[in-house]
């Protein structure tokens, strides 16, 4: 009867419920720091990271500030998270270059300032 009585049943709930925000911290961390943004650039459109498509059409132009890239759509003044990315230092030439190539096929605009996004 002891896990019934009151001090049994509260300890062992707010144990297990201790446990079970530790442990969904430790989640968010490791997928925010360990997880990297993706996004495709296809011939008439882009799939951004959470797997929605754009078309070329509805976006504006591609900011630049630093490393960071992100696409404006049409009518919006922040850039969408999901449309917001960076390259890895070693793969970072080679991505910008494939940026330009994508804005120059799809004749779009590319700013290099900054640019706020919306989470």
């Amino acid at each position: 009867m002891f896990f019934f009585s009151g001090n049994g049943v509260l300890k062992y709930f707010g144990l297990l419920l201790f446990v079970y925000i530790l442990v969904y911290i430790v989640f968010l961390i490791r997928r925010v720091l360990f997880s990297k943004p993706k996004i495709t650039l296809e011939a008439d459109h882009v799939i951004s990271m959470k797997h929605r498509r754009y078309d070329a059409s509805q976006i504006e132009c591609i900011y630049i500030n630093y490393r960071r890239i992100g696409f404006k759509m049409y009518g919006k003044r922040i850039v969408p998270m999901d449309l917001c990315f960076y390259f890895k230092r070693d793969q970072e030439t080679a991505g910008v270059e494939a940026v330009h190539e994508w804005a120059a096929r799809n004749d779009k605009e590319i700013k290099y300032k900054f640019f706020q996004t919306l989470a």
